[in-house]
C-alpha cells in the first residue's frame, strides 16, 4: 500500500475508535441517567452482537466510595483476593510495566478458570484486557463518575469469550440461544458489585459479603426500565434492573422486552401461564384454575437444579404468581406492561424472585462460594426467560 493509503487507513481506524468511544460514553450516560439515586438497584444493558462476536454487557451501580478509592482498588492486584473471594491467585509479572500482566486463577464449584490479563489505567478508571487463557480474548472496562449525591457511579463494560471456559458453563449456555449473554451478565454483576463493596470496605482483611438470611420474596418495581433516558439503549439490547436489600441480599430482578402488539393484548398473553412454555428448561407447564386466576404445575428438565413447582395466582389485578409447593416455595414471578406512545410496540417487564439458593446443591454451592451470585444468577435466569418469551410471542411486524 502506498503512503497515502496507509495514512487513509490510519485515519479511518482513528475515526472508528473515536466513534466507538463516543458511542460507549453515550450508553454509559444513558444508564447513569436512569439509575435510581437511592442506590438500592443496578441497571444493565445486555447485548447480543451478531456471531461470531462475543456478547457484551454494560452495568451501572451506585457506591458510597469516592472515585479515587474505587480506582485504587482496581489498580492494585493486592486487593483482588479480597475483591473476589474465589480468586486463588493474582500474580503480577512486572509491576513496573506500563500495563502490568497479571496471572489469575478462579476457583468455582466443580471447575477452575485461569488466564492472564493486562492491567491498564485510564483517566476515569481501569481496563482489564484478557490476553490469554479462559475467557480470552476479552475486555472489562471500569469507568467511574462522581455520584449525583456524593460517592460514585461505577460503570462496567464487559465483553468476554465465555465459550472459552469450563464444560459445565458450556453445557449451561447450550440450553438457550442467549446462554452466553446470560452467563456474561451474571459474571458482570459480580464484578460490578464486588468492586463497589471492596472500595467501601478497603481495610477488611477479607471480601465483605452479606451474611444475613435472604430478604422477603418480593418483586421489584421495573418502572426505571421504561425511563425515556433509556430509549436509545432499547434498540441496542435488553435492559435489566437488579434490586438489592439494604443487606445486599437479592430484592428481585426485572428484565424488559418489546412485543409488537397493543398493551391490552400483551397483558392477556402474559396473564396466561401457558406462555411459560417459552421459558428454557421448563419441560411441562400444566395450567390449572385457581381462586385468583390461572396458575400452573411446572416440571423442569434442567440439569443439577430443581425448579418443579406449583404456581398460584396472587390476589388482585396485577399479573403475579407465587410458588405454593416445591423446592422454591415462596418464589415469585410477575409481569408489568407499559404502552409506548407513538410506537407500535409494548414494553413488558418480567419480574422474578426465583429463590435459586433452594433449587439444588450446585446452585447453593455457587452462592455459598460467591454470595453475589444470588443476584447474578437471578439476573441470568430472568434474562433467559424473558428472551424466550420475546422470541415465542412477539408478533410479525
Amino acid at each position: 500500500m502506498h503512503r497515502g493509503g496507509w495514512v487513509c487507513a490510519a485515519a479511518l481506524t482513528i475515526a472508528a475508535q473515536s466513534a466507538r468511544a463516543a458511542d460507549d460514553a453515550e450508553m454509559a450516560s444513558a444508564l447513569c441517567a436512569a439509575l435510581p439515586v437511592d442506590g438500592s438497584s443496578d441497571l444493565f444493558l445486555i447485548q447480543r452482537p451478531p456471531q461470531p462476536s462475543p456478547p457484551r454487557v454494560l452495568g451501572a451501580t451506585r457506591s458510597s466510595a469516592a472515585p479515587a478509592a474505587i480506582r485504587a482498588v482496581l489498580l492494585d492486584p493486592a486487593h483482588y483476593r479480597a475483591l473476589i473471594p474465589a480468586l486463588l491467585d493474582a500474580s503480577v509479572l512486572d509491576p513496573r510495566a506500563a500495563a502490568p500482566l497479571v496471572d489469575w486463577e478462579l476457583e468455582i464449584p466443580l471447575f477452575n478458570l485461569s488466564g492472564r490479563l493486562a492491567l491498564r489505567g485510564r483517566p476515569d478508571g481501569v481496563t482489564f484486557e484478557l490476553v490469554d487463557g479462559d475467557l480470552a480474548p476479552g475486555r472489562i472496562v471500569f469507568s467511574i463518575r462522581p455520584g449525583p449525591v456524593g460517592g460514585s457511579t461505577l460503570i462496567v463494560d464487559a465483553q468476554l469469550n465465555v465459550k472459552r471456559s469450563s464444560w459445565l458453563l458450556r453445557r449451561i449456555m447450550s440450553r438457550s440461544p442467549v446462554g452466553e449473554a446470560a452467563v456474561l451478565a451474571a459474571a458482570t454483576y459480580v464484578a460490578l458489585r464486588a468492586t463497589a463493596l471492596r472500595a467501601e470496605h478497603p481495610n477488611d482483611a477479607l471480601a465483605w459479603r452479606p451474611t444475613s438470611p435472604p430478604g422477603p420474596a418480593r418483586l421489584p418495581d421495573p418502572g426505571p426500565l421504561s425511563a425515556d433516558a433509556l430509549a436509545p439503549l432499547r434498540v441496542r439490547g435488553t435492559l435489566a434492573l437488579v434490586a438489592r436489600e439494604r443487606t445486599e441480599r437479592l430484592g428481585g430482578v426485572a428484565v424488559e422486552i418489546g412485543l409488537h402488539a397493543p398493551a391490552a393484548r400483551v397483558a392477556t398473553m402474559l396473564r396466561d401461564p401457558a406462555s411459560w412454555r417459552a421459558f428454557p428448561g421448563w419441560r411441562t407447564v400444566r395450567v390449572r384454575p385457581g381462586a385468583n386466576g390461572a396458575g400452573a404445575e411446572v416440571e423442569d428438565n434442567l440439569p443439577l437444579v430443581d425448579l418443579d413447582a406449583t404456581w398460584i395466582a396472587d390476589p388482585g389485578s396485577a399479573i403475579r404468581w407465587t410458588v405454593a409447593a416445591g423446592a422454591t416455595r415462596g418464589a415469585r414471578l410477575g409481569w408489568n406492561v407499559y404502552p409506548l406512545a407513538g410506537v407500535p410496540q409494548t414494553l413488558a417487564a418480567l419480574t422474578l424472585y426465583p429463590r435459586l439458593e433452594a433449587t439444588g446443591t450446585v446452585a447453593r454451592r455457587f452462592i455459598q462460594a460467591e454470595p453475589l451470585l444470588e443476584e447474578g444468577l437471578a439476573l441470568a435466569l430472568t434474562f433467559t426467560d424473558a428472551s424466550g418469551v420475546e422470541a415465542a410471542l412477539d408478533l410479525p411486524r
